[in-house]
């Protein structure tokens, strides 16, 4: 017996096994959870005509609508993301070298008691040289 595989499997595995009518209800409750977004974007809107599409048994057909645009690396959200992390990184090294500055300054007191030791002055310089590194790579 030969074995014929289809184009979309998981659909034509819907449509063989799946009452008609709980495939009509998830795709009205998809467009119209699309439809009542807080922010329609065009992937969105693209959801919803899809499900819409399919609910009054049109062929589907990428002229029919407008696609959503590639989620490429410059999506508002990864930039915001990206400047987040720049940001971060920035103050990270901001206050190491503060650290690193108070720890040098103290090194010149008089007291001896109020110098930081030479293992602390050492872990003062690690984690500058750490916050530095981090900032290179970012």
């Amino acid at each position: 017996m030969s074995h014929v595989t289809h184009e979309f499997p998981r659909a034509y595995e819907a449509a063989t096994k799946v009452d008609p009518l709980i495939l009509d209800q998830a795709l009205d409750h998809i467009a119209r959870t699309a439809a009542r977004s807080r922010s329609q974007t065009r992937r969105l809107r693209w959801i919803e005509q899809r499900a819409l599409i399919a609910l009054r048994g049109d062929e589907f057909r990428d002229l029919d609508i407008e696609l959503p645009k590639s989620a490429g690396p410059d999506t508002h959200e990864k930039l915001q993301r990206r400047m987040a992390y720049h940001i971060a990184v920035k103050h990270e090294m901001l206050e190491a070298l503060q650290a690193l500055h108070a720890n040098m300054l103290a090194q010149g007191l008089e007291d001896e008691a109020k110098r930081p030791t030479e293992d602390e002055f050492q872990q003062c310089m690690r984690q500058a040289a750490a916050a530095i590194a981090k900032g290179g790579e970012a």
